[in-house]
């Protein structure tokens, strides 16, 4: 019994996009469409040939081939999709990466950068901070300093005026008044020139008075301190220590008619032992050697008369007052009490012979 013949197959269309193949290259169309010729070929033999064991053998190698060719075109098509995502991470990645890259490149640029830019700027900042600027400055309280700048601090030689009429005209380091300057009261006109040490008077320097005074020595936070020479309008000078502004120590007082002071000085004043040398007037060459108190010979003493003679005794308020004796320069001696320079009381001669006599005054 002959098998039954199958429907017959129509011509299948196989199209240009059968497996959606817009972008199978030529090569691979070619060859879908000779298997679709093939196909037909044997559909046609099929019809008119008894022999179907040769047709299903056929059809068999053809099915087979075209699986073949659509597992191909299916697995290339997953290669090609991974290959796709694959490309897609990559390119994430690597814009990741490079946003990365690009980001740490800009953070180390901008670090580098940075890092030149302080350099830099340390650089420039060193040269700025080294480099002397001139420029005015107007503060708040009023003052004024017109001058040279270092690091942002006056540094160099510049002026200060004051609210409260000081100017000061000098050498400036690290914000403070120092090296040599001139300090200047516009009110009173006093003047000081000299050293400076961080914003004071310290060092050498010469005070000019407006009445006239003036004083060249030593300076130590503002005030007069050390080795100094004061000159006095009227005349007088003295030469000696001074401690805390004032006269303090050992010095000599200089009188302008020629009469001098040398010794202790305490309070600005003449102030324990010492000696007034007389080298004018009625006491020209007279000497007093002794104790002495706020100018004036006060205590235990010697005074030296021009003629030879001398006492020895007490003083008070710059004269004999107390109990002494008087050398003549004979050789006599006369033993008694003072009361304001005056004889007083019973008193003792002793000549140069010893002989005694005692008078009363």
């Amino acid at each position: 019994m002959r098998p039954k013949t199958p429907k017959a197959i129509s011509k299948i269309n196989f199209g240009r996009n059968p497996l959606n193949s817009q972008n199978l290259n030529k090569k691979k169309e070619d060859v879908l469409y000779r298997i679709a010729n093939k196909l037909e070929n044997i559909v046609s033999d099929f019809n008119s040939k008894s022999d179907i064991n040769k047709v299903i053998k056929q059809l068999k190698s053809i099915v087979l081939n075209i699986y073949k060719f659509i597992d191909e075109k299916n697995s290339q098509k997953e290669i090609d999709i991974i290959n796709i995502k694959t490309i897609n991470k990559e390119e994430n990645n690597n814009e990741n990466l490079s946003s990365k890259a690009i980001l740490n490149q800009n953070i180390i640029s901008n670090t580098i950068n940075n890092n030149n830019t302080t350099n830099n700027n340390n650089t420039n900042d060193n040269i700025n901070n080294n480099e002397i600027v001139t420029k005015t400055e107007i503060y708040k309280s009023g003052n004024k300093y017109e001058g040279e700048f270092k690091n942002g601090k006056k540094d160099g030689k510049g002026t200060m005026t004051y609210k409260n009429g000081y100017i000061y005209i000098g050498e400036w380091k690290n914000g403070y008044k120092h090296g040599k300057g001139v300090y200047i009261n516009s009110k009173s006109q006093d003047k000081f020139e000299g050293e400076f040490k961080n914003g004071k008077a310290d060092g050498k320097g010469q005070a000019l008075y407006n009445n006239g005074d003036k004083y060249e020595g030593d300076y130590k936070n503002w005030k007069k301190e050390g080795k100094g020479i004061y000159y006095y309008n009227n005349g007088d000078k003295y030469e000696g220590d001074f401690i805390d502004d004032q006269i303090e120590g050992n010095g000599v007082y200089y009188y302008k008619n020629g009469n001098k002071y040398q010794g202790e000085f305490k309070n600005g004043k003449p102030n324990g032992f010492g000696c007034y040398y007389y080298l004018c007037g009625s006491k020209k060459d007279d000497k007093y050697e002794g104790k002495v108190h706020n100018w004036n010979k006060e205590g235990k003493g010697i005074y030296y008369f021009k003629n030879g003679d001398r006492y020895e005794g007490d003083f008070m308020n710059d004269v004999k007052e107390g109990s002494g004796v008087y050398y003549y320069q004979n050789g006599d001696r006369e033993i008694g009490d003072y009361l304001n320079d005056a004889k007083t009381g019973k008193h003792v001669l002793i000549d140069k012979s010893g002989k005694v006599v005692e008078k009363n005054y």
